[in-house]
């Protein structure tokens, strides 16, 4: 661990450690980062976070973290994307894995907002929780706009 509380670690070993039967890159994949969504979308890129390379070993840090793997053979491939959190003290936990799911992203939202405010200081909490409070408050004003125009 590191003063900025990371693991040195590659993100394959990690996979491989915790998902034997499923991990794979003979087709592909990727492992990335989850720091936050973005559900105007509906795929992979509803969620936002960094790229991280496999093999390489580097720093992470404590949070969630999706995986693709693509695996199978030519004509049936199969893909897996895995949740998983790699707590405060380096244990990894698998939380949610999807098989050949065109909805995944979405379906793993639920268990992304669930275990996400664990790593996010409540400080960055609370600008998010005003931001939407003032977006809000800025579509009643508009409502109550019209409707006075209205009559």
């Amino acid at each position: 661990m590191n003063n900025r509380g990371e693991f040195l670690a590659a993100p394959n070993d990690i996979m491989k450690r915790l998902c034997p039967e499923t991990y794979s890159r003979l087709h592909g994949g990727w492992f990335r980062k989850v720091d936050n969504l973005n559900q105007e979308y509906t795929n992979g890129y509803s969620i936002i976070g960094q790229f991280y390379s496999d093999r390489r070993r580097q720093w992470l840090a404590p949070g969630l973290y999706v995986d693709c793997s693509k695996n199978g053979d030519n004509k049936k491939k199969v893909i897996y994307h895995t949740l998983i959190k790699l707590n405060f003290d380096g244990t990894v936990e698998l939380l949610e894995q999807t098989r050949n799911n065109p909805s995944w992203a979405t379906d793993l939202w639920d268990p992304i907002e669930k275990f996400l405010p664990e790593f996010k200081p409540d400080k960055e909490i609370l600008h998010e929780e005003k931001t939407y409070l003032e977006c809000r408050l800025d579509e009643i004003n508009h409502k109550l706009e019209n409707l006075d125009k209205n009559q």
